[in-house]
This record gives structure tokens, sequence and C-alpha cells, in this order.
């Protein structure tokens, strides 16, 4: 069964470079597909060009929402979810 579940996150302080690349590495392991998403534009979790990209054009205050697809989508979401200080809360179940 494929699951797609988000989270959604508000850009308040900066993101460093060693945050991004430990949720890059946190991402390599996921069974999902990752994606972050603002304002329709989607960005691959798996690739670190896209995701140092993505995070430079946030400003503060801007909302995003962190997308997993696959069997693994809840937990994947948890474990990238701490990386950024946030706690899960279930958003969107789809079967």
């Amino acid at each position: 069964m494929k699951v797609i579940q988000s989270a959604s996150f508000t850009y308040d302080q900066p993101v460093t470079l060693n945050l991004i690349y430990r949720f890059y590495k946190k991402v390599q392991s996921c069974q999902s597909n990752v994606l972050l998403c603002k304002n329709g534009l989607y960005s691959q979790g798996k690739t670190l060009t896209a995701l140092v990209s993505f995070f430079l054009l946030l400003k503060k205050g801007d909302p995003y929402l962190l997308i997993a697809e696959g069997e693994d989508a809840n937990k994947d979401l948890q474990a990238l979810s701490r990386l950024f200080g946030g706690t899960y809360e279930e958003e969107g179940v789809f079967a």
C-alpha cells in the first residue's frame, strides 16, 4: 500500500548547511520518496543541491511542506521532522 503524508513547517530561523547535510543523509536512508514544497514548487529531498537551493529561497516566516510517499512514510516523516526541531502531526494520509 502506498501512503502519502505531509508535515508543515514555518521557516523561523536560518537552516545551516550542517543541518541540510544531516537532513540529506537521513533522507538517503529513507525508503520513502521525500519532497519539500513551497507555493506549489517541489524539490527532491534526495538531491543535496536541490535541498540547498530550496532553503536558500526561503524567507523568514515562509511556510513549507515536507512530504513523504511510500510504505514507511509515517516513520520517515517522524524522523525527518525531528531534525527541524518540530513535532510531527499527521496531516494527510492517502492510500
